[in-house]
């Protein structure tokens, strides 16, 4: 094996593998470094990816056995189980997990991409500012690109210096904490949940989610996510409870996995010179609703053009690969930005809080919907509220609703304006702005 790459990726998976795929397709040497055997990349679930994870990475829609159908609508309970808001046309996939990351790396691979599976990446060398290697536990790989794609793993930031502006680690109450089930249903039993292809959502309880979805053959998908926090349960005791008290769901547990996910904003940059993040380790999911993949597809896709246009031009500097930052931001991240300010809110909101909103329509249709396929609608909350003023006594509510509205609508528009150009004091000054914006949010 060369010693010498134009990129060395660290991590298999999904965004891994479509970044190496695309870079490598251009004719430069790329190192896949996987601690997992080949066999084992990607996890053993069911899951849910956005098609527009596929249509902007330019990856081809999965099929069957890969595929196993489309979600037909998702009805949003409220945390009381009072109000339920059907949506129809719902733009996601039900996908093998494992699966779709053995077909990405497969895709890599015969783009040219190399794999090292079974090895341990322990950090990244930097020289003079520059990130120049990552070292293993099968040696030292030289390259002009370091790219971190292991996730909540965040292997290659762990013990970057000071000055490369990449945070080290992530704030534990911006995870999310997910377990989830895959299990037969008991044919002795006449089955009232959701009909095949109906997702159900319950939200609003610990800061999360819970959901089950039934997708065929007698096989029905359950999960829970929590916000990481000191007190709140663990969400496998919440699925074992739904599972007990629900008749029709049987005891084969077919797939089981767990683990948490960055649900907060995009990082304020995803680039230091040599080195690129990407997917989990960018904090690239959904903060709504923590779903990962699809945005790790597409912010893999913008890292490759940015990387592919950097080596072309022999200048891998944090300046030489801002493209990266500056389409992700423009495109998505101002859109998950917004949705991180609503997700902060609405985890303050009290369980009753959370249940009038949805019942009054405030949280409606439009909003939800876009928020799910990860996208954020401006507010238009004046207009809501005027009709359910009338008889409400206590208006704290309403202005707490407007006013995280307001902020978020300037979040959008701030991270829309996302410095073009690397140049420190416009960048230290945006920072700044967006600092004090989400400072505001955690006090609504």
């Amino acid at each position: 094996m060369p010693d010498g790459y134009d990129a060395v990726v660290v991590g298999a998976g999904c965004s891994g593998s479509v970044f190496a795929a695309r870079v490598a397709s251009r004719g430069f040497r790329v190192l896949l470094v996987e601690r997992k055997r080949e066999d084992e990349i990607g996890e053993d679930c069911i899951d849910f990816v956005e098609n527009e994870g596929f249509e902007l990475s330019s990856i081809e829609p999965p099929k069957s056995p890969e595929s196993l159908g489309h979600i037909l609508r998702v009805d949003i309970v409220s945390p009381d189980g009072s109000t339920r808001m059907p949506i129809v046309d719902f733009p996601y996939q039900i996908i093998d997990r494992r699966l779709l990351a053995q077909r990405l790396l497969k895709r890599a691979k015969d783009a040219g991409a190399e794999v090292l599976t079974q090895c341990i990446a322990t950090g990244v060398e930097i020289d003079n500012g520059y990130a120049v290697a990552v070292n293993t536990d099968r040696g030292k790989f030289r390259t002009k690109l370091v790219i971190g794609a292991s996730g909540l793993d965040r292997v290659v930031c762990r013990d970057l210096p000071k000055g490369m502006g990449i945070p080290r680690r992530i704030r534990t109450v911006d995870h999310t904490c997910i377990y989830r089930e895959t299990r037969e249903l008991d044919p002795s039993f006449t089955w009232h949940g959701p009909d095949v292809g109906v997702l159900e959502y319950h939200v609003g309880r610990y800061g999360g989610y819970s959901w089950i979805c039934a997708i065929g053959d007698g096989v029905v998908d359950i999960g829970s996510a929590v916000q990481d926090r000191e007190g709140f349960p663990d969400p496998k005791e919440l699925v074992y409870g739904f599972v007990r008290s629900t008749p029709g769901i049987g005891e084969k547990v077919l797939r089981r996995s767990g683990g948490r996910i960055p649900t907060r904003r995009p990082l304020n940059t995803m680039v230091a010179s040599g080195l690129m993040i990407l997917g989990d380790s960018a904090c690239q999911a959904i903060p709504i609703i923590g779903r990962g993949i699809g945005g790790a597809m597409i912010g893999a896709t913008y890292a490759a053009d940015a990387a592919s246009f950097a080596l072309e031009a022999g200048d891998v500097s944090r300046r030489g690969l801002w493209s990266y930052n500056y389409n992700y931001m423009r495109d998505r991240g101002a859109h998950m930005a917004a949705l991180d300010c609503m997700r902060i809110f609405l985890q303050r909101l009290k369980l009753k809080e959370f249940a009038w909103a949805i019942s009054k329509g405030i949280i409606d249709e439009r909003s939800v919907k876009a928020a799910i396929a990860g996208r954020f609608v401006p507010a238009r909350i004046h207009a809501k509220l005027k009709g359910i003023l009338k008889g409400l006594k206590d208006v704290s509510l309403i202005s707490r609703f407007e006013l995280a509205g307001n902020i978020a609508d300037r979040v959008f528009d701030l991270y829309r304006q996302y410095p073009s150009e690397y140049y420190h004091p416009d960048f230290v000054e945006w920072s700044q702005q967006s600092q004090y914006l989400f400072e505001d949010i955690s006090t609504v």
